[in-house]
């Protein structure tokens, strides 16, 4: 978990400094609504002067909002969102099996929103690993092992508490992210319920086998 910690503690060091400019867009934003409103009045008026001032000072502060607007890289990710979240989850996916540390947001060269949509594909990746686990009775320990990760995933998910213009809607995924997690916690709890059944009965023949 140290990696996965570390990543998205830089993702979230990028997110405040988006965040930041956001809130500095948003903020310009409406100083520039407002001027400009402002000087359609003036021009409806008649008001020449005052208008050209108004929109003298509204160049400045477009320019400022679009120069800002060049640095919040999230406007330009849904162009490169499939290939980038589906190659990170497949990664993670790959080294969850082959039981190998997970990739760093350095190793993978990937932006880092692909990064949180990827591994949001990747926990259904764990519950189909899970149930491919309990239908073959396979050894539980691993269905526990990605569950585990599942929950832990989930955690980590609701740390990045940032609007969805800025995560490209996480909230919802993450949402799913619950939702499956839970499902599937209660799909192992069934089957560890059973086997402990299981063995039981198993242990009550050999014990009657042996009187």
């Amino acid at each position: 978990m140290d990696i996965l910690e570390t990543n998205f503690e830089k993702i979230r060091s990028e997110l405040d400094k988006a965040n930041t400019v956001r809130e500095k867009i948003l903020n310009l934003s409406r100083q520039s609504i407002r001027k400009s409103s402002i000087a359609i009045k003036h021009l409806h008026r008649g008001e020449l002067e005052p208008a050209n001032q108004l929109i003298t000072e509204n160049y400045q502060l477009v320019g400022e909002i679009n120069k800002l607007g060049t640095d919040m890289k999230p406007i330009r990710f849904g162009m490169i969102l499939t290939s980038n979240q589906e190659y990170v989850e497949s990664v993670f996916l790959q080294a969850f099996l082959e039981k190998k540390p997970f990739p760093s947001l350095e190793d993978l060269a990937v932006p880092y929103l692909a990064y949180l949509h990827g591994l949001t594909d990747f926990v259904g990746e764990l519950r189909r690993v899970i149930l491919d686990t309990l239908r073959q009775d396979k050894n539980l320990g691993i269905a526990i092992a990605a569950l585990d990760l599942m929950d832990d995933l989930y955690s980590l998910l609701l740390s990045i508490d940032y609007p969805d213009s800025l995560t490209f809607n996480l909230r919802k995924k993450t949402d799913f992210v619950r939702n499956i997690t839970e499902k599937t916690r209660g799909d192992v709890t069934l089957a560890i319920n059973r086997l402990q059944l299981v063995n039981t009965f198993t242990d009550i023949v050999s014990n009657r086998n042996n009187e």
